[in-house]
């Protein structure tokens, strides 16, 4: 994979999510026929159906494989919608599209995404530990907090990914910081990291490019092209939202 090389710059850890313009087919249904959502998705969960569900305002939309064939038989209908015009909906959709791609790429998920309110949000890690602690023998893993929201001001939506760790001891049970300190890993775990330099107890002065170039952009490369649960692809742009400074 060839690195992708920033212009000198100042750089946001926001990707560019590139959609269609044509607009997509989902199932849809006046919220106030469908009151229970917390049943129709445990329904769906129990069948293992790789269907939706996102209430918005006063609409509800379903979508992913099989939608269309199981969401009719609960009174919805198809409807055709913009992905800009309900932008929260869009949102929730490409993160989804993001999780699915990372599921099946091996990464595993601390918590699922939430499709009550607006915010598209969750957390990612990656199979295999980033290292592993001699004291306590700790894994360390490098992972991703994702989050997916459309910014007016440049007319585009975007995925922000912010580098997260999480620790696991010998039997795969995670630890928090106290237990971290408790077993004189946590040192060492910060060094795993990068944010400490090795053999000191000093601060990395160049994480912050480290972060950019070793985890964000190749993130950017990976999950560049994004097969969307509704149908089509989204694509990431491999450089990140820039800042323009005022004069």
């Amino acid at each position: 994979m060839v690195g992708v090389q920033l212009q000198p710059g100042i750089y946001t850890n926001i990707f560019p999510a590139v959609l269609p313009a044509e607009p997509v087919t989902l199932m849809e249904i006046q919220r106030s026929l469908a009151q229970d959502l917390r049943a129709l998705r445990e329904e769906i969960e129990r069948a293992n159906l790789r269907v939706h569900v996102y209430a918005y305002k006063d609409h509800v939309y379903g979508y992913g494989q099989g939608a269309n064939t199981f969401l009719s038989t609960k009174g919805f209908s198809p409807t055709t919608v913009s992905f800009q015009e309900v932008p929260a909906l869009t949102a929730h959709m490409v993160l989804q599209g993001v999780i699915d791609l990372a599921l099946e790429k091996g990464f595993w998920q601390r918590w699922k995404m939430s499709l009550k309110g607006v915010e598209a949000r969750t957390e990612i890690f990656r199979p295999e530990p980033k290292g592993t602690t001699t004291q306590g023998r700790v894994k360390v893993f490098a992972g991703y907090d994702l989050r997916c929201a459309y910014y007016p001001t440049v007319e585009s939506f975007g995925l922000v990914v912010d580098v997260i760790w999480t620790y696991q001891d010998e039997n795969g049970m995670p630890l928090n910081t106290p237990k971290m300190r408790g077993q004189n890993a946590m040192n060492e775990a910060w060094v795993i990291q990068e944010e400490y330099l090795r053999g000191t107890n000093r601060f990395n002065l160049q994480i912050s490019q480290i972060r950019m170039h070793d985890y964000l952009l190749p993130f950017a490369q990976e999950f560049h092209t994004i097969p969307l649960p509704c149908g089509g692809q989204a694509h990431l742009k491999l450089e990140p939202f820039s800042v323009i400074l005022g004069r």
